[in-house]
């Protein structure tokens, strides 16, 4: 006789199950089982439609078809976004969609006549100089204007008395990749006025407000041709950042 390869949990399972059905025999007679489970099992439900009512499906195959203007135009494909600028270089069949200058009106720039606190030194010290030293905080950080993240360490702040939001709130990082500029010094700065409000910011935001395509991340691409900053990068090559 061969030896069973069934490990010790699995006889005793078996035996259960002989146990149960030899319970179940004694307990009910021969067929009563079956057709007591015949009895309680869910009954299917069939559902017919009243006379009165017209199916959906049908009611809607009688009316015209309606298409999405989305689909119908465009195949449901985003449209790619150029400047005037840009038409110069475009091949000619290729139809694109010009995204033209806001015709609202640049921010004023007025200094706050109060006088500027000087910071602590030790405060200057959250300013991050790297992306590694940003913190993460949802609920306590404070969102810079260029990469949009909300975290802890210090931001700039803008001495000019019309501007508003997070216009002028720059990390150090973004402030030093994106425009050439220190952030604990502007920080410092009684006359510090941020990029938003000189009206060169080259953020996803305000470059379309000015009819212009976002850069995407260009600060190495702008080192390889000896540039410091995306700023002068931009300035170098005659790419406007403004009108």
């Amino acid at each position: 006789m061969a030896k069973s390869t069934l490990s010790p949990y699995e006889l005793r399972r078996e035996e259960m199950i002989r146990e149960r059905k030899a319970f179940l025999k004694e307990l009910f007679p021969e067929g009563e089982l079956e057709s007591l489970k015949r009895d309680i099992a869910p009954k299917k439900r069939t559902l017919t439609p009243s006379r009165n009512q017209t199916p959906r499906k049908s009611a809607r195959l009688q009316g015209p078809i309606r298409r999405s203007a989305r689909l119908s135009s465009g195949g449901g494909k985003k449209k790619k976004f150029y400047s005037e600028s840009d038409l110069d270089v475009l091949p000619a069949n290729i139809s694109v969609s010009v995204v033209r200058r806001s015709s609202k009106s640049p921010v004023p720039v007025e200094l706050v006549d109060e006088d500027y606190v000087q910071r602590d030194p030790e405060e200057l010290t959250r300013v991050a100089t790297s992306t590694s030293e940003k913190v993460y905080d949802k609920y306590q950080g404070t969102t810079c204007h260029q990469c949009r993240q909300k975290t802890r360490d210090l931001k700039t702040t803008c001495r000019n008395k019309h501007c508003f939001g997070v216009r002028g709130q720059f990390c150090g990082p973004c402030l030093r990749n994106r425009y050439g500029e220190d952030a604990a010094e502007a920080c410092e700065d009684p006359k510090w006025v941020c990029p938003p409000c000189r009206e060169i910011c080259n953020c996803s935001f305000c470059l379309p407000k000015r009819g212009q395509r976002p850069t995407g991340i260009l600060i190495h691409v702008a080192r390889d041709n000896g540039f410091n900053s995306v700023h002068s990068f931009l300035k170098q090559s005659k790419t406007p950042e403004t009108d």
